[in-house]
């Protein structure tokens, strides 16, 4: 089973995040077998994510990336010059990642030449349709960063997503990015649908579908 590092970037390769979302994929890979497993990494920048779920499942699974891949979409916040916006600037800096790589292109030629072809990328903004063709979600992340794009992917998966399957919601705990926080703790938690864990040291809400 892969365990191992990616080619492409992954933001929360060595973060907290990435540890439990490793742990998640090796709990589902063990509580589904002979199922095909289908991944969601929605907002994936940089394409490392997909390429560490892809790896990780092989044949055992497909795993999907959501992005524009041409930049964040800052046009979407109220306020632009509000963490929403500008949550991705220090990433596109030159000095820490850049810009290099973002394209659906470049990754996809990656991905090819890894000879991941259940890696499947899919460029655009998220909207109410993004999905349509996805029947089982067996684990998703949602990393939008913007609250507009956050509720519209919410609503559009929470019930393609299967008993036991999970559902990571990023930069939902704490202040950093508050109407995200506020959607996860008044909206999705009540809900009823999730056995929940919020992990604070990883600005993380971790959902298992009842």
């Amino acid at each position: 089973m892969f365990n191992g590092k990616v080619s492409l970037y992954w933001l929360n390769e060595n973060s907290n995040v990435g540890v439990r979302q490793n742990a998640a994929l090796d709990e589902l890979l063990e509580t589904f077998k002979g199922k095909h497993l289908t991944t969601l990494e929605i907002g994936s920048p940089y394409g490392g994510a997909v390429e560490f779920a892809a790896r990780k499942m092989g044949k055992r699974g497909t795993a999907y990336g959501y992005d524009t891949f041409e930049g964040h979409p800052k046009d979407l916040a109220d306020d632009p010059t509000s963490m929403e916006a500008i949550c991705m600037d220090h990433w596109y800096s030159e000095d820490v990642i850049g810009t290099y790589g973002l394209s659906y292109e470049y990754q996809t030629k990656a991905l090819a030449r890894l000879e991941l072809p259940n890696a499947k990328l899919v460029k655009g903004r998220i909207n109410k349709n993004t999905f349509d063709d996805i029947k089982k979600i067996h684990f998703a992340m949602i990393d939008l960063d913007l609250i507009k794009l956050t509720i519209v992917a919410y609503e559009a998966i929470k019930n393609k997503i299967v008993k036991g399957g999970y559902l990571f919601m990023h930069d939902s705990v704490g202040t950093n990015l508050p109407f995200i926080t506020d959607f996860v703790t008044k909206e999705v938690i009540p809900s009823g649908l999730w056995e929940v864990e919020r992990l604070e040291d990883g600005d993380l809400t971790i959902l298992k579908k009842k």
